[in-house]
């Protein structure tokens, strides 16, 4: 399995995802947010570009998939390195926040093996 620099866990290189990446920034809303009499939305953000990212991989040998879990497991909150858009051609550029996991899991296939399948990992900022 081969690592970027691109994904990082606390400064530990991930291994490639083997699906597309979906990386996301969004905006949290105050509860104040919604449309008013007239029909107009008045927006109360609280904050700005708030990241979420799932990274998914097809297949993981028992050592690969226990590496990342040993990444993850005890912590409440890591820096998370990820990519994001440049004026390069080339995605180089990274940016590194204060994470969590809201959900991770995969499916075993091989058991006597140890072949692990469809494992997902989704990351979100503080």
């Amino acid at each position: 399995m081969r690592y970027t620099e691109l994904f990082k866990i606390d400064g530990q290189s991930l291994p490639e995802p083997s699906e597309v990446v979906d990386i996301q920034f969004t905006d949290v809303e105050s509860d104040d947010s919604g449309n008013d009499e007239m029909g107009v939305y008045h927006r109360e953000v609280l904050r700005h570009g708030v990241l979420s990212c799932t990274l998914s991989y097809n297949v993981l040998s028992n050592s690969e998939y226990h590496s990342l879990l040993t990444m993850i497991q005890g912590k409440t909150t890591f820096q998370f390195t990820c990519p994001i858009s440049s004026a390069s051609t080339d995605v180089t550029q990274t940016t590194t926040r204060t994470c969590y996991i809201s959900n991770y899991g995969a499916a075993l296939q091989r058991l006597k093996r140890g072949i692990w399948r469809n494992f997902e990992l989704d990351i979100q900022e503080c």
